[in-house]
């Protein structure tokens, strides 16, 4: 069993305009609501990949039994401390002229230590077994920059790490087995923008430093790196025809998660996980992947030594 933790989750609305026009009205062509969350992204990619996944997290009071029950739906098991407040919702918002997509995301009810210690507990008691732990997506307000590091802290099982700047560099003194930042995230990180593979490597050897074990760097269309104490491998984006690019990073976590938990073999992870972000990126709004489409692209990711 793997758990991915979904401390901050959301509902994620999709809605679809002619042409998105600051300032002015707005008519929505469709809309469309799914159960979101960093976490709660990636045990969703996990379930339709075959693992055997569960998500735990933190909801507010008001909207989580909607939440529960569209999880439930998906078939996706789950258990969530519910604490006051209510679940965000998060606005995605696709221009049909092709505009990038513009997101507005609410931040989330905050939680006090009392209820993270409660948390804390939840995830020692039901995750004693588990073969990994994955911990992503922001924390909600009240959390400190070092909830991630208690997390791991808790159990000896290799843990997942997607986080961004402070509570990021907080974490990596618990060792977490990969962290997955984004060039933009990892450039914040390092101090220093890194324009080529070989800056990229070198950045991520500097997590590894800290404490990482593994560093997979998402580039986008470029692709995906993955740098260890041994090496690095280097997969080029694969050419699919792009609808949305939300969750698309998290696609890519679960697929690594998934493959390297299938054959423990770091290259044949990434392979997974190149199929499964091309796969995200080819579904409308945040649909995440289907699973026809990610079989097709495995036999067309291209896995380089660099």
């Amino acid at each position: 069993m793997i758990s991915a933790l979904s401390l901050n989750p959301s509902f994620d609305k999709t809605v679809e305009v002619d042409s998105m026009r600051i300032g002015h009205l707005n008519r929505v062509k469709s809309s469309r609501t799914d159960p979101g969350g960093k976490g709660t992204n990636v045990a969703i990619v996990l379930h339709r990949l075959g693992i055997p996944v569960r998500c735990l997290g933190l909801a507010g009071e008001d909207g989580v039994d909607q939440y529960e029950r569209m999880l439930g739906e998906l078939g996706v098991p789950h258990g969530f401390l519910h604490i006051p407040g209510a679940v965000r919702t998060n606005l995605k918002v696709v221009s049909l002229d092709g505009q990038e997509v513009t997101e507005i995301n609410e931040p989330g009810p905050a939680v006090d230590e009392k209820r993270l210690k409660a948390f804390l507990k939840l995830v020692k008691d039901n995750c004693r077994g588990d073969e990994m732990l994955i911990l992503t997506g922001s924390l909600p307000p009240g959390c400190g920059t070092d909830t991630y590091a208690r997390l791991m802290r808790l159990l000896p099982i290799p843990c997942v790490l997607d986080t961004t700047r402070k509570t990021l560099t907080d974490s990596l003194e618990a060792s977490p087995f990969l962290v997955k930042p984004n060039r933009v995230e990892l450039e914040e990180v390092i101090g220093r923008r890194l324009p080529t593979l070989a800056e990229i490597r070198r950045a991520a050897l500097q997590l590894i430093d800290a404490g990482a074990r593994n560093v997979l760097v998402s580039l986008g269309g470029e692709g995906a790196m993955l740098v260890n104490p041994s090496g690095a491998l280097y997969s080029p984006g694969l050419k699919v025809k792009v609808s949305s690019t939300v969750g698309a990073g998290d696609a890519l976590t679960a697929g690594f998660v998934a493959g390297f938990a299938q054959t423990g073999d770091f290259r044949e992870a990434l392979r997974r996980g190149m199929a499964a972000g091309a796969a995200s990126v080819m579904t409308d709004g945040t649909q995440l992947i289907r699973l026809e489409d990610y079989e097709t692209l495995l036999d067309r990711v291209e896995i380089q030594e660099v």
